[in-house]
């Protein structure tokens, strides 16, 4: 079943960005000229994505007013509670809106557009998308084991030791989503502690339904997180990103 549907996590406060995550929601954070969200909706449209919803929080209103590219339907679904609980808070709520399989992604992000090509043309119907080594700082390591020839997920920490094998990759923050997995994930909502990501729901979901992983050695991402991630970006990822094509 091809994939038209996308969720984007957007409700979290930018702390870390200090005086500029105050006055801007992170995904307006421009690179290149253009807000890193209105970069992803257009890469989202051009893979094929008809409609995105944006789960809000932090400058809400910023989201409310954005015009999406040709060929996309864009809603916008209000956290009240994003100051209070964690991302998993907010995935909850954009699960209320999905039908069918979907795309995960969370608001943040620079990335090329093979990576949206690689979760897509997957046969998998769950997928969590890594990278290789960035060095970027605040990584989300991804571990995986072999499964029937596939690397299957097994867990997620920022610790590098958490494991005692190496990481399979770096989380980028693209997954694909089954209807199913989206059941399970919504299930533990209740259980869930308030400060919860979305990323410790997967590592719950995954006890009880399998989740390929897929990696990217060489892909070109970042994560804008604070001022220094976002200089790294604009000085040493975009740069390469725009002679990639």
């Amino acid at each position: 079943m091809a994939i038209e549907q996308a969720l984007i996590l957007a409700a979290g406060r930018g702390v870390r960005m200090g005086p500029r995550g105050q006055n801007i929601p992170k995904g307006f954070i421009e690179v290149g000229g253009t807000p890193i969200v209105a970069r992803s909706l257009s890469l989202l449209a051009a893979a094929g994505i008809r409609e995105v919803t944006i789960v809000t929080g932090h400058l809400a209103s910023y989201y409310d007013q954005l015009a999406p590219p040709a060929g996309l339907s864009l809603s916008c679904l209000h956290n009240p509670l994003f100051a209070e609980k964690g991302s998993f808070e907010s995935l909850r709520v954009g699960l209320a809106a999905m039908t069918g399989p979907f795309l995960l992604l969370e608001s943040d992000i620079l990335y090329e557009a093979r990576a949206l090509d690689a979760v897509l043309d997957t046969g998998h119907d769950d997928l969590i998308l890594a990278s290789g080594p960035t060095g970027a700082g605040d990584e989300v390591y991804v571990w995986a084991d072999r499964h029937e020839g596939s690397p299957r997920f097994r867990g997620m920490s920022k610790q590098r030791a958490a494991h005692a094998d190496e990481p399979f990759g770096e989380l980028v923050g693209i997954l694909k989503m089954s209807e199913r997995l989206a059941g399970d994930l919504a299930a533990h909502a209740a259980e869930a502690k308030p400060d919860a990501d979305y990323e410790s729901a997967i590592v719950r979901a995954a006890r009880h339904r399998p989740i390929t992983c897929h990696r990217i050695d060489d892909l070109l991402w970042g994560e804008i997180d604070d001022e220094a991630m976002l200089a790294r970006v604009e000085t040493h990822l975009w740069p390469r990103i725009v002679s990639a094509g």
